[in-house]
């Protein structure tokens, strides 16, 4: 009899426990594995650019708790307000138990819109481990690395990326990470796309924005490429010194001329010039020659620059911001690269330093 009794309590207790958990709304189970008890949970969506708090809570042994109406026209968020480590997730309020975890990496599943989020989630980390693995493989500290490999990986990433935001862009999750990663990879197919996307994610801001960043780097790139082949332009500016200098004067007369364009605050500009270094020492000798053409608007800023970064190359400054020099070379963002050979043609352009030396592999044998 004990053991029936034992049975029944174990049953009324599970169905006890299961009325607890309304089948009716979204029930968010949370943990935060490295995170101190009584850190503040934050849930909340946004709507018009505004923040719509929606309820709080605070850690305690590891774990969260919310319970909320389902609405699966937005995604919502959790902030883990810890000051020293604050961490940030998505999910989609879709009826039903929502496992939310703060490990390692976020995770999310427990529903079907969950489910698919979590899958790309794992999917785009695994391809960029791949790629930062080959990075330091091959790439990283290489005087001639053969990029071959990371380069395949990042188009991987982008056409996963792609085609995953694309497969599911009518519903909220294709939705989001659409309108949230809008810009993060480049899709040369963008404008093709752009007229089948769905009306409410065309009127976001965001896609407005980068849809109107792409017209204009289309139309500049179709001035670059109209370029190609043709004399540039004769034009001075001032050195580091504050002494003027022509273009044709650096050009040389057999060989190559690759112009550089930077500024003082564009870090990646700044993180390629030491590559450009030993590119050129692998070159220079077959005809290359280097010079940059700072951007900024500030002389004492590029002469800062010059000396902080002891920039070795000789460069010039454009102090309209770029106006003049896009007179020669219609660029929409930097780093920008130029090649120019010894009768003062464009060769190319749009490059930076590993495209720089595909091209000179194509053109010195």
């Amino acid at each position: 009899m004990k053991s029936v009794n034992l049975l029944y309590g174990v049953i009324m207790g599970t169905i006890f426990m299961a009325s607890c958990v309304n089948p009716k709304t979204v029930n968010i189970e949370g943990v935060c594995s490295n995170c101190m008890d009584g850190t503040p949970i934050e849930l909340y969506y946004l709507q018009n650019d505004s923040v719509i708090n929606v309820a709080s809570d605070t850690l305690l042994h590891g774990k969260f708790n919310f319970s909320i109406e389902p609405n699966i026209e937005v995604a919502y968020y959790l902030s883990v307000n810890d000051t020293l480590n604050p961490l940030k997730g998505m999910f989609f309020a879709e009826k039903g138990t929502v496992k939310i975890a703060f490990d390692s990496v976020y995770h999310v599943t427990g529903t079907p819109m969950n489910d698919l989020y979590n899958t790309y989630l794992t999917e785009t980390r695994r391809i960029e481990k791949l790629g930062e693995m080959e990075y330091r493989r091959s790439v990283e500290g290489k005087d001639n690395p053969d990029t071959s490999v990371y380069d395949s990986l990042a188009q991987v990433y982008t056409e996963y990326k792609v085609k995953f935001q694309l497969d599911n862009i009518h519903n909220i999750v294709g939705k989001t990470t659409f309108i949230n990663e809008i810009g993060s990879v480049y899709d040369p197919h963008f404008l093709e796309t752009y007229p089948t996307l769905p009306e409410e994610v065309k009127a976001d801001k965001k896609v407005q924005w980068y849809y109107e960043l792409r017209l204009d780097m289309d139309r500049k790139q179709k001035e670059l490429d109209a370029r190609i082949g043709k004399k540039i332009k004769d034009m001075e500016f001032p050195d580091a010194n504050g002494i003027t200098r022509r273009l044709s004067s650096f050009i040389p007369k057999n060989g190559y001329l690759y112009i550089d364009l930077w500024s003082s605050a564009c870090a990646p500009c700044i993180a390629e010039i030491p590559e450009l270094e030993k590119t050129y020492s692998q070159y220079k000798e077959k005809g290359l020659d280097i010079l940059l053409i700072s951007i900024d608007k500030s002389m004492d800023d590029f002469q800062a620059a010059m000396k902080k970064y002891q920039i070795k190359f000789t460069s010039l400054i454009d102090t309209t911001e770029g106006e003049k020099v896009k007179e020669n070379f219609p660029f929409s963002g930097i780093p920008h690269g130029i090649l120019i050979n010894s009768n003062g043609e464009i060769v190319a352009n749009q490059l930076h330093n590993m495209l720089l030396k595909q091209r000179l592999e194509e053109l010195i044998r």
